[in-house]
């Protein structure tokens, strides 16, 4: 939801390297699709007498075919909403008035800055509950769109493994299906390649998404962000199925639907310290894109005193989080492209 609970805000972020390794993202998606239709159903469950017109495959492999295309058709869904939803922008330019000492954002023209919302340096905004600014869906990941950034990862974790499980079924059932191995012609060299090229994609795929699955499942128990653990802040904690009904929303049913669901944000929720006792960095951090109070170059607030919390914002050198895995340091923000200020 938008600005008082008005449908989400559809937009796209003109940034080169987004838009190429979004497209990037839908061609191995097609790839791996038209690899697994070709090589493997087309192999094993093409009939001359289909049930369905115009799907001629057995009855086992069209259920493979509509299962397989559905799981395709959610993740590229998923990534398409992620990529085109307002994540968050913060649209109201004074805090409300019983909101005491609100902050500032220098490159917003002194626009209201929530304690939770962080300027994005790539969508030249502030954003609440910014996580990061992910590359690979062209836009920042926050409260509006988190949801379907997470539903991006599961849905194409959930098809790189399928994928796996259909090329390694396929290998098996070729090797079970010849009488005799010495005399076994072997697999075409385009099925050979084009399956390679997918089972390492899709590897690939499993050990990076899981990953990052985990640390989006741990920002929901901790109800914290990426941003906010380098500064060593959360929001306010409560039970787990609390926090993920503030992100995928009250609806059950909606929870697998990739479209946003989340509530009505709460713009004076503050962000709690970690700790009672932070240690402050005043030093410039390049790797952060985080500017000291006498480093002006980018017109940054960032290390500006946060009156509704009393400490510094911007920390970039984070301790392990209350519980779970401590995420990694300052130079893994700035390979998944965490913009800060």
């Amino acid at each position: 939801k938008g600005p008082a609970g008005t449908p989400a805000r559809m937009w796209f972020i003109w940034d080169g390297v987004g838009i190429a390794l979004g497209l990037l993202t839908w061609v191995l998606l097609a790839f791996a699709d038209w690899v697994v239709v070709r090589h493997v159903l087309v192999t094993w469950f093409w009939t001359s007498r289909p049930r369905l017109p115009g799907v001629p495959f057995t009855d086992t492999g069209t259920v493979l075919f509509f299962g397989y295309q559905s799981l395709i058709g959610l993740s590229w869904y998923a990534h398409f909403r992620a990529a085109t939803t307002d994540p968050g922008t913060v649209y109201f330019r004074v805090a409300p008035g019983d909101f005491s000492n609100p902050r500032t954002c220098q490159l917003c023209q002194g626009a209201w800055k929530p304690p939770r919302a962080h300027h994005c340096k790539t969508c030249r905004r502030c954003i609440f509950r910014m996580d990061h600014h992910c590359p690979w869906v062209n836009n920042c990941v926050g409260l509006a769109n988190q949801k379907l950034f997470i539903l991006f990862l599961g849905y194409t974790a959930v098809a790189a493994v399928v994928t796996l499980l259909m090329l390694g079924a396929s290998a098996v059932c070729w090797l079970y299906s010849q009488s005799s191995w010495s005399d076994a012609a072997p697999p075409s060299s385009t099925a050979l390649i084009c399956s390679g090229v997918v089972f390492v994609e899709c590897l690939a795929a499993v050990l990076c998404l899981g990953d990052f699955l985990q640390e989006q499942i741990e920002s929901i128990q901790t109800n914290s962000t990426l941003v906010e653990t380098y500064q060593r802040t959360h929001g306010l904690r409560q039970s787990f199925w609390e926090h993920f009904r503030g992100i995928f929303g009250y609806c059950r049913w909606a929870w697998p639907l990739p479209f946003p669901s989340a509530p009505v944000p709460d713009y004076t929720e503050p962000a709690i310290p970690d700790d009672s006792d932070p240690v402050l960095f005043e030093a410039d951090n390049d790797s952060l894109g985080i500017a000291s109070d006498g480093d002006d170059r980018h017109g940054d607030d960032s290390m500006e005193t946060d009156s509704s919390t009393g400490f510094h914002p911007e920390v970039p050198v984070p301790r392990p989080r209350p519980f779970g895995r401590a995420r990694p340091v300052a130079e893994d923000a700035s390979k998944r492209g965490t913009e800060m200020d």
